[in-house]
């Protein structure tokens, strides 16, 4: 059983010389229940020194005395107490003389002809400074919170249920180079997005709904219009009753800190890169060599479908090798796309069966139809290529490598076992070797950066922590299990998106074309050719120009009759982004096409130079049909890409 605790008496300052009233005040406090103690001065020096001496909950003060005036007594304890109430009571006061004690700072004045007043007056006093000081601890709370909330280094905004922003700290500020006084009241996507609101932005609102908090990278833009990275948690701020009121945004920058993990990332891709360079180029030699091979058989032999099959094969795969290397060294991915890790595992097997050791025999197991995963191709393809590297090194004799990928259902309790895991479905990749393992006093040691049992120039001691970082990255964990002599098994786990896979179609014919006019730009006399033959056979009319100065001079001759030009983005003199541009003064509407190497030069086809369409090469007739039938079809430009890329 609880006790309350005991009430604590009032201190009260009584200034009053009549001893009458100050017996009728302290009984009126009895009766009505105000524990009080009281202290009675009736002289300036009486007033001053009980001020000195101690604090007071409320003075209470006759208007005249023989001595002292009460007026110069507020004045007083307006000096030395002055968060003190002060009031009087009195029966000589007129009401001229009561507004100029409130005026001077009394919070009340009393008649004695009506004494009942006095106790709820002296109540009322009380409770205003108990507010007051309510108040004061709260504003004073306010501006620590504030204080500590303009040192924090992250920026953080609070915006309302409109996307107004309602507090904006001075990280923000330094962060983006907005001042509050010119974001306050203002749409937080219209500031920080240029009213272009990322696919992310979708994604936080439904968050909101379903679990009212989301975290993930959004890339923003500073007030001099630069790019900046961010990892924004949201959180939705409620009221007492549960109904949404905010939404608190804490984005930490991590601009620089992802420059220096892509260089990071770069360097330990190209020193992996070192791994396929002569298997690379023996693969590519033999890629080639059919080709070459087959042109002269088909000079001599009316045989030609073999060899034109062989040809095909022997180009693609000599393109995909290209195509593989360069993706891999530049590392173009940006945004998670949906990947088939079955894909990504297949083709790393065919690489170390092109380029590693012959003594290694390496085998792919798929464990079924294999569920599709969101990330980035590049960077799990550098996870398996560290992993299978490893492998390599374990088994300097000899050996076997199997690479696998399975659909997983993980467990609360599996999931426990391991940190950063969690419970649900995932794509289960591993690589396994039948080399020297690990020993146990090196199984801790083996993630950190730097750390390597290779001899000099043999490794850096990166890929691992790197490896590690990339799955953590995408939502995943990364596990191993090894035995000194018996081998090691490195499985990582990454979040699966499960769908249900289209049903295959039958392969539709080649679409025609209807006449167009089409104008072919390229250096490549090659390619000119081979584009020419193609758009002809299929219903169009081709011009073809060598370079920008050739399809500028055509076009200014038959602009009306030209509806479509390709052009390559690397050529000399004139780049294709230039040519475009030259193309388009000349007539305003003409659709173009890019053509080149995917990566950098369809990130900007599509984007500064505002193509209508990218051509990734080497492109197939297919491909190169497609791609004319859908911008062709989409109408004339109008300042804005369709998007087609192949």
């Amino acid at each position: 059983m609880s006790v309350a605790a005991p009430k604590k008496p009032v201190h009260i300052l009584h200034l009053e010389d009549d001893e009458n009233d100050r017996i009728l005040v302290r009984e009126m406090a009895a009766a009505n229940d105000l524990e009080a103690e009281w202290f009675a001065v009736q002289t300036r020096a009486d007033l001053e020194s009980a001020l000195r001496q101690r604090k007071f909950d409320v003075i209470v003060s006759d208007y005249s005395m023989p001595s002292f005036n009460g007026l110069s007594g507020l004045m007083i304890a307006r000096e030395m107490a002055p968060e003190t109430p002060f009031l009087f009571f009195s029966g000589t006061i007129g009401e001229e003389s009561a507004v100029e004690s409130l005026r001077n700072g009394a919070v009340d004045y009393v008649i004695k002809s009506r004494p009942q007043r006095l106790i709820p007056a002296i109540r009322q006093a009380l409770r205003t400074v108990e507010e007051k000081m309510l108040l004061q601890q709260t504003e004073q709370k306010n501006r620590e919170q504030a204080e500590l909330l303009d040192k924090a280094t992250d920026a953080i905004l609070v915006c309302d249920l409109a996307n107004r922003i309602t507090y904006w700290n001075r990280s923000a500020e330094r962060i983006y180079g907005w001042t509050a006084e010119e974001v306050v009241e203002k749409d937080f996507v219209k500031i920080l997005f240029q009213g272009k609101p990322p696919t992310q932005i979708l994604e936080m609102k439904k968050s909101m709904q379903e679990k009212s908090e989301w975290a993930g990278e959004l890339q923003q833009l500073t007030k001099d219009n630069k790019p900046v990275l961010v990892q924004c948690r949201a959180t939705l701020i409620r009221n007492a009753n549960g109904q949404p009121k905010s939404l608190l945004l804490i984005n930490t920058d991590f601009t620089e800190r992802k420059q220096l993990e892509e260089q990071f990332m770069r360097s330990q891709r190209l020193e992996s890169l070192g791994v396929l360079i002569s298997g690379i180029a023996h693969d590519l030699n033999n890629a080639l060599a059919p080709i070459l091979i087959g042109v002269d058989i088909l000079r001599r032999s009316p045989e030609k479908d073999d060899v034109l099959k062989t040809i095909e094969v022997s180009a693609k795969r000599g393109a995909d090798m290209v195509k593989q290397v360069l993706t891999f060294a530049r590392g173009s991915d940006s945004n998670k796309t949906p990947i088939r890790m079955e894909s990504l595992v297949k083709e790393m097997g065919k690489i170390v069966n092109d380029t590693f050791p012959k003594n290694i025999h390496c085998e792919v197991k798929s464990g079924g139809e294999i569920w599709n995963i969101m990330g980035l191709a590049t960077p799990l393809y550098q996870v398996l290529l560290n992993l299978c590297v490893n492998a390599r090194d374990a088994m300097p004799d000899g050996g076997s490598l199997t690479i696998m990928a399975e659909n997983v259902s993980v467990d609360a309790e599996t999931a426990a076992r391991y940190p950063d895991a969690k419970p649900g479905d995932y794509v289960c990749v591993s690589v396994a070797d039948t080399g020297m393992g690990i020993p146990p006093e090196q199984m801790e040691k083996i993630f950190r950066p730097f750390y390597t049992t290779k001899g000099p120039g043999k490794g850096t001691g990166l890929g691992l922590s790197t490896s590690a970082n990339i799955i953590k990255n995408h939502g995943g964990f990364l596990v191993v299990d090894s035995a000194v002599g018996h081998g090691t098994e490195f499985k990582f786990y990454l979040p699966a998106v499960i769908e249900r896979s289209p049903a295959s179609a039958t392969p539709s014919p080649l679409p025609m074309g209807n006449g167009e006019s089409i104008l072919v730009v390229d250096d490549e006399a090659i390619v000119l050719v081979i584009a020419r033959t193609a758009l002809e056979n299929y219903g169009y009319r081709v011009l073809t120009a060598t370079n920008g100065l050739e399809a500028i001079s055509l076009l200014n001759e038959r602009s009306k009759s030209i509806d479509l030009v390709i052009t390559d983005m690397a050529m000399p003199l004139m780049d294709g982004a230039v040519t475009a541009s030259a193309l388009r003064r000349i007539k305003p509407g003409i659709k173009i096409i890019a053509a080149g190497e995917s990566g950098t030069e369809a990130a900007d086809a599509m984007g500064q130079s505002e193509m209508d369409a990218f051509l990734a090469k080497p492109f197939t007739v297919e491909k190169l049909l497609k791609t004319a039938q859908a911008v062709l079809k989409n109408g004339s430009h109008n300042g804005s890409h369709n998007g087609v890329h192949n």
